[in-house]
């Protein structure tokens, strides 16, 4: 069973996405419980044209999440217009606080993702509030990053996205780094395929592009919704997907007491195992420029 903590944009159409796909069962918890009953009356609805049999359930009782073998948090407030993720910081750190106090309570075997944004300082939040072991929590954020950097890639070649591989790893925000040396296109390197000032105008695309959405219609929806069902899927199933998730470090790629995109084997245990690359120095100078905004954040936290 899956528990998504937060009947939001994102949350519900997390939900919708994990039924369509036919993952799992869905609880959808919500303080508005109203809301949450109304979504999931809406979705259960919908499952005959899709025809699944799955459950959801909307309500306002935490109790509900009790043996979930995933719980998503997805509650607190989302960017508006001009805001950074970083701005969000202490006003949903509260909603993450309490809300793990009630997944530790009903669902304390369960793999715990955060997708509450900034994404990688709650995930930091989420490690020491809950007292799992590392591996049960972990972030959304960089398989969404990663997701534009590959419709960009495809865009510029007009090629199709499904050819298109690539990853992305530090903050899921600004000061992301997508990993250039190792995105393809078939197998065949994009620095075989595309000029540098190609390549950095997808950089740059895929930096913004979060933030264009929300400029464009307040929120984005559909695409970290299908990549919370994706990761889920991953971890229910154990399918060892190698992704690109927020997760603590303790001594990878020279940090610790972070959270942070890295690449990871994501599976039954969640983070099976942190995925060690070679980064070219200028890479891995990025990298550490992400860490310091990460730790910078995270000194900002009201305790």
């Amino acid at each position: 069973m899956i528990s998504i903590i937060g009947a939001g944009r994102v949350g519900t159409s997390a939900a919708f996405d994990i039924l369509r796909f036919r993952i799992s069962d869905v609880v959808l918890v919500d303080i508005a419980e109203n809301l949450a009953k109304g979504e999931a009356l809406d979705m259960m609805q919908a499952a005959p044209a899709i025809e699944f049999d799955g459950k959801i359930v909307g309500t306002s009782d935490f109790s509900q999440i009790a043996g979930s073998d995933v719980v998503v948090l997805v509650a607190g407030g989302g960017r508006k217009p001009g805001m950074s993720r970083l701005d969000l910081i202490n006003e949903n750190a509260k909603v993450v606080r309490s809300s793990v106090k009630e997944v530790v309570r009903y669902a304390p075997d369960c793999k715990l993702m955060v997708v509450t944004n900034p994404v990688d300082v709650m995930t930091y939040v989420a490690c020491k509030e809950s007292g799992f072991e590392r591996n049960r929590v972990f972030g959304m954020g960089n398989i969404l990053d990663a997701m534009r950097f590959r419709s960009y890639i495809a865009m510029e070649l007009n090629v199709s996205r499904e050819d298109v591989r690539a990853l992305v790893i530090g903050e899921h925000g600004d000061s992301m780094v997508p990993l250039v040396e190792y995105a393809s296109v078939s197998g065949i390197p994009i620095t075989e395929l595309l000029t540098k000032e190609q390549i950095s105008r997808i950089i740059d695309q895929t930096r913004s592009s979060g933030a264009e959405v929300i400029k464009l219609k307040g929120a984005t929806t559909h695409a970290p919704g299908v990549v919370i069902a994706i990761m889920v899927d991953a971890v229910l199933r154990g399918r060892n997907r190698v992704m690109s998730v927020s997760t603590c470090l303790q001594g990878e790629y020279g940090f610790s007491d972070v959270s942070i995109g890295v690449p990871v084997v994501l599976g039954k245990d969640g983070v099976e195992k942190t995925l060690q690359l070679k980064l070219k120095p200028d890479t891995q100078r990025q990298l550490e420029k992400s860490v310091s905004m990460i730790k910078d954040a995270i000194k900002q936290l009201q305790m």
